[in-house]
């Protein structure tokens, strides 16, 4: 059953609430935004930059009972070469943590990413202390394909990098 979909951020996406689940502490841990400093203007602008560029595309992860806006999915940097990407999905809105909806979006952004973007190979890096992150990816289909060490520092502490991977099926048997 699929209790989200997703669809291209709006400006009019990014509201208080949205501007409020990036200063979260505990949604902001594993992320490399500095969420406290957060704009309206700033995400508008990231947001369309990407959009300009054609470098990276912004979605909203909303709910379909009710479309509530929940989190975001970025596809990108896309590298048109090699036809890679990177995929991040967040679920900002704590409340809806637990319920498998990161696994959701992770499986459409994928599709979107194959079927839209041609994208060949998708990549992301994950801290080994983020489990809730590394079971939403591979529930989603994508593989472990590595780790490096002390990748990241995060809270003064030092963690690894698990490198996952998602395959487009069309590209390889």
């Amino acid at each position: 059953m699929q209790d989200i979909y997703l669809r291209l951020l709006e400006d009019s996406d990014v509201t208080d609430s949205y501007l409020k689940g990036f200063q979260d502490e505990s949604v902001l841990t594993f992320l490399e935004v500095d969420g406290k400093n957060l704009t309206k203007q700033d995400v508008i602008n990231y947001k369309n930059y990407g959009i300009e560029t054609e470098t990276y595309f912004m979605y909203a992860v909303c709910l379909i009972e009710n479309d509530k806006h929940i989190g975001n999915l970025k596809i990108g940097p896309i590298n048109s070469k090699h036809k890679t990407a990177d995929l991040v999905t967040v679920i900002w809105d704590s409340s809806q943590w637990g319920k498998g909806l990161a696994t959701q979006a992770i499986k459409l952004g994928n599709k979107e990413a194959f079927e839209n973007y041609g994208i060949r190979k998708l990549t992301g890096g994950i801290a080994h202390k983020n489990i809730g992150s590394i079971k939403a990816y591979t529930k989603a289909g994508w593989v472990i394909e590595g780790q490096l060490l002390n990748h990241y520092m995060i809270d003064d502490k030092l963690q690894d990098r698990v490198v996952v991977s998602c395959f487009n099926p069309c590209y390889f048997e």
